[in-house]
């Protein structure tokens, strides 16, 4: 994305993981200590007796159950890298990628983990919202709040197309808070914990500090990516249930509702068309996806459930028209609405009235006598 990030002031938040979080975060490595050591060495079985591998380390061998879940650990976010770079949605498997495996000047890959991050918000926002827009009358008004130490405030239509990512977040805090005090469960909450909102607030901390901040040598810039990584890194582990998230662009619908589409997963950008039979909700909402300024809908499915995405998230042909560029919205100026593609930062401006159009399902979540500009 661009070298400008987006606005967002500096906030004061713990640097730390709430207690909670550590504790579900270390249960999950044991879990994953436990599979790795499975199918590394499978179980043992002494007569009518079976011993986990794991359980024998633990009672016979201390420091190499110790060594075990060190090398579990490690491999397991090994393996983490590789499933964002080629199954994670593309808004985040390109930048991520770019970090990895792109050009290593420090400067370069501190933008591309910025990237990510800022991906990773803002696909998180237009899930949250899509979601939400579909239980409206349920979750009215929503609630917003920019960092964990606010009064939650109602959300104005301003806040729906806000550049700050600290607004971003706290509309994903708000329809999960909302779903929550109306017990309602939503497939966003199934992939993202209510702790993890913690640290990716977090984070945007660790990230204000050096967009705001004049421009980095090397030396700094490495040593924020030393800083930063491992907390992006737990966070992608955290979400790694976002491999299961799938994005497609509808390129027709036959009949019988079956529909030639794209996936827009992993970092390869090379188009690939697929036949999808769609369900009735999901043809419904296909065929009415709006092509704006040259720009399509993006659908999402989510555990079974449908949604799209756009005004927040389109796909857009480039210059040879077999290639699919991927476009987030990110800010807002007057009239013009700014896309900006996640592989070469390149930005699209569009005043095309049928962006607000679009946004009408969201404004639907706020309190009528309290939409504000």
């Amino acid at each position: 994305m661009s070298d400008s990030p987006a606005s967002d002031q500096l906030e004061a938040e713990r640097l730390d993981p709430v207690q909670h979080l550590l504790d579900r975060r270390r249960s999950r490595d044991e879990e994953d200590y436990r599979t790795w050591c499975e199918a590394t060495y499978g179980t043992i079985e002494l007569g009518q007796e079976v011993f986990h591998p794991a359980d024998v380390f633990d009672k016979l061998a201390p420091d190499a159950a110790r060594r075990g879940r060190d090398d579990a650990k490690a491999q397991v976010r090994s393996d983490l890298e590789q499933t964002v770079c080629e199954q994670f949605p593309a808004p985040i498997a390109v930048p991520f990628h770019g970090f990895l495996e792109g050009p290593r000047p420090a400067l370069q890959r501190l933008h591309r983990l910025r990237d990510t991050w800022e991906s990773l918000v803002r696909l998180l926002t237009a899930l949250a919202l899509s979601e939400g827009s579909s239980l409206a009358t349920t979750l009215s008004p929503l609630v917003v709040r920019e960092g964990k130490d606010q009064g939650w405030r109602e959300c104005k239509r301003r806040d729906l197309c806000s550049d700050k990512l600290a607004v971003r977040i706290g509309l994903i805090e708000g329809v999960l808070h909302r779903a929550q005090e109306a017990g309602v469960d939503l497939q966003i909450a199934s992939l993202l914990p209510m702790d993890v909102i913690g640290e990716i607030r977090r984070l945007n901390v660790v990230r204000n500090g050096f967009s705001h901040e004049a421009t980095k040598s090397e030396v700094q810039a490495q040593a924020i990516i030393e800083e930063a990584y491992p907390v992006v890194r737990e966070i992608l582990l955290d979400l790694r249930d976002m491999q299961s998230v799938e994005l497609l662009r509808i390129h027709a619908i036959n009949q019988g509702g079956q529909a030639e589409i794209e996936r827009l997963a992993g970092h390869a950008q090379s188009r690939r068309i697929h036949l999808l039979t769609l369900d009735h909700d999901a043809a419904l909402l296909a065929m009415s996806a709006t092509t704006v300024d040259c720009m399509f809908s993006v659908l999402a499915r989510v555990n079974g459930s449908t949604l799209d995405l756009s005004p927040f998230l389109y796909t857009a042909d480039d210059e040879t028209g077999h290639r699919t560029r991927v476009l987030h919205f990110k800010c807002k100026k007057g009239n013009d609405w700014h896309m900006e593609c996640v592989a070469d930062s390149t930005t699209k401006v569009s005043s095309d009235p049928q962006h607000e159009a679009l946004l009408v399902r969201f404004v639907d979540l706020l309190r009528q006598s309290g939409e504000g500009s």
